[in-house]
């Protein structure tokens, strides 16, 4: 009996080698007058439907997930402790291109649980850089105790040859 579930190679070839070019992600706008929805034809899945085209360079933007204890803790006024944020109004939206018809009956720019937010970008650097400092403290810490070795081991002062990481030379070797 011949198996029906079988695919020829040449097929699979075919479909595998395709010399047509990718199809190119185009918005259409309808000309139907009822019909007012931009549609994408996304052929790959490669859209990010949280990507902003036309950001304020002043300003720094993110999605902040809409449950209430993280929208209390991120849009507080603690910079270093996670705050910071600032709900995008419809105003400042409208000013970055986007359409009214996408925002929220509030005015705010919702994406599934998620809301936009921003923040001044000198804020935003000082933030980061804050968290950059923080992570790397405990290799900091290494780093200096590999150069310079740990003068408080054994409560007295350590012998030349016991201070950190020594090449073979600094040794005599």
């Amino acid at each position: 009996m011949a198996n029906l579930n079988k695919v020829p190679q040449k097929d699979i070839d075919e479909q595998l080698i395709s010399k047509e070019e990718p199809k190119k992600v185009v918005p259409v706008e309808s000309t139907d007058s009822e019909y007012t929805l931009n549609i994408v034809r996304d052929y790959y899945g490669q859209i990010d439907p949280f990507y902003l085209s036309e950001k304020d360079p002043h300003y720094a933007y993110r999605f902040l997930n809409r449950n209430e204890v993280n929208l209390s803790l991120k849009t507080s006024n603690l910079l270093l402790q996670q705050g910071g944020w600032q709900i995008c109004p419809k105003e400042h939206l409208l000013r970055l291109g986007i359409k009214e018809k996408e925002l929220s009956p509030e005015g705010f720019l919702i994406r599934g649980d998620t809301i936009l937010a921003f923040m001044p970008m000198e804020l935003y650097r000082e933030k980061e850089k804050y968290k950059r400092d923080k992570a790397q403290a405990p290799m900091n810490r290494v780093n200096r105790l590999l150069k310079e070795g740990d003068k408080h081991t054994g409560g007295q002062e350590l012998h030349q040859t016991m201070k950190g990481i020594q090449t073979q030379e600094q040794l005599g070797m």
